[in-house]
């Protein structure tokens, strides 16, 4: 009887275990659970523009349409149209919708969205106060042919968000709910600082931060009719109200979008601008105007890069697939003879990724899950982020049956292959540079329960972190 069972007893163990071998090589095939990845772009052409008479020649379309673009941007100013009188607005984007070469534009051009600036929005430099906005909201967007069902013709404002391809645009309403301008404080200057003032409105700042927060986007544009970055000359700008301008500039450094862009018009001139926080660069776009431009001008911007732009012009942004997402080549072009003008070229910097949530089997940890029992602190360190990168992968490369599969400046992920059954488990890691923590997510490929593997697993790391 002891023998039956014996026998039994072994048959029944080397079923198991040939179950969990056959397992743990399903475990090796398996795709990984690695962070949250942004959909590829693989080749992709956006143009934009701003600052167009429509009673000006309209001949530079064919222009802008020989670089076949997926999409044009309106950036404002799309007509010029300073008036109460709707029936006038209405006739004056006629006026540019009927010209020949803007349909032929229309027709061969998949996508055309668009933001409004002030005189399509019907006065010089208006915002909040103006009393004909929803009216000129509505011919706005019907100029754009925007469905009557669209999301943006239900609320306030004309703020909404389309995907082109892998990339995510954020067309921001910088009129409909902007505070008052204040008085020039510097001669020569138009307006001053008014120091508590607000530009988009507490709903559409909590529709941008929810966009950024929930998007997983290979790439980002955001656009605003009027220039954020600049803070040296004295007309519009965010600059004006710098309560609103730190507030977009932290959201942006705290969000961290992939491959962001800041576009602009408004000024009747184009440059690239950039400004850091810490070691987060911000860069923005201006281009403006397509049928007139400020020829004399000297407009001061420390924050420039590369020539300052005095001629006609339009921006086109070239987007291509590169080893760590998606890159981007900027051209500001002239609209007489499509010369390039300017450049910038913007490779994907990296930013944090978010890591995916633990699944409800019990075969995972992580830093950024809600579910109590799998939930652990992320690690803290000292000194910059690349020396608290360099210190984990120092650490992780003198670890048995470990393997890194791939990595970017703030972004580890390593295979681990479990012992005696060779079971395969990914475990990512997000230095943090600005809160200084290394986030981190530890899991098995397959199965159900991991009998805690995970977990001591990363307590170890954890610790031996601390003692380095």
């Amino acid at each position: 009887m002891l023998r039956r069972i014996g026998i039994t007893l072994g048959v029944l163990c080397v079923l198991v275990c040939g179950y969990l071998y056959l397992q743990a090589l399903g475990s090796q095939n398996a795709p990984p659970t690695g962070a949250v990845d942004a959909p590829p772009v693989d080749s992709l052409t956006i143009a934009f523009g701003s600052c167009n008479r429509q009673t000006a020649p309209q001949t530079y379309w064919n222009t802008i349409a020989s670089h076949r673009p997926a999409a044009w941007l309106w950036l404002g100013d799309n007509i010029y149209s300073d008036t109460d009188d709707m029936v006038r607005m209405q006739a004056d984007y006629a006026t540019l919708k009927n010209a020949a070469a803007y349909t032929a534009f229309v027709e061969t051009t998949p996508l055309i969205y668009g933001a409004w600036d002030d005189h399509d929005y019907g006065k010089n430099d208006a915002g909040k106060e103006w009393p004909v906005k929803e009216e000129a909201k509505t011919l706005m967007l019907d100029f754009l042919d925007v469905p009557a069902a669209a999301e943006v013709r239900q609320h306030a404002g004309t703020y909404q968000t389309y995907a082109i391809g892998g990339v995510k645009v954020l067309l921001l309403d910088t009129r409909y709910f902007r505070d008052a301008l204040a008085p020039p404080s510097r001669p020569g200057d138009r307006y001053g600082a008014n120091p508590d003032g607000d530009i988009l409105g507490e709903t559409q700042w909590a529709w941008l931060e929810d966009q950024l927060r929930n998007s997983t986007a290979g790439a980002h544009l955001i656009a605003s009719s009027i220039q954020v970055l600049p803070t040296d000359h004295g007309y519009e700008k965010w600059a004006n109200f710098p309560a609103a301008r730190a507030r977009l500039l932290r959201l942006l450094r705290e969000v961290r979008p992939a491959l962001p862009l800041l576009l602009s018009g408004d000024r009747h001139l184009a440059e690239f601008s950039m400004d850091s926080l810490g070691d987060y660069h911000v860069y923005e776009m201006t281009s403006s105007g397509l049928t007139h431009a400020y020829e004399d001008a000297r407009e001061p911007n420390d924050k420039r890069l590369g020539p300052l732009i005095t001629e006609r012009n339009f921006g086109v942004l070239h987007y291509t697939a590169g080893p760590n997402g998606p890159r981007l080549r900027a051209e500001v072009r002239a609209i007489d003879n499509n010369a390039v003008l300017s450049t910038l070229e913007l490779p994907n910097s990296s930013m944090p990724r978010t890591l995916k949530p633990c699944p409800d089997s019990p075969n995972c940890v992580s830093t950024q899950t809600d579910q109590p029992k799998k939930k652990r602190d992320p690690i803290p360190f000292t000194g910059t982020a690349a020396e608290a990168t360099a210190r984990l992968k120092k650490l992780l490369a003198d670890t048995p049956r470990t393997t890194l599969v791939e990595k970017d400046d703030n972004y580890l992920h390593y295979t681990f292959k479990t012992w005696p059954i060779p079971y395969i488990d990914d475990v990512e890691f997000i230095v943090d540079p600005e809160a200084r923590v290394i986030h981190y997510r530890s899991a098995s490929r397959v199965g159900h329960s991991d009998l805690g593997v995970n977990g001591r697993r990363m307590a170890k790391v954890v610790a031996a972190f601390a003692a380095e």
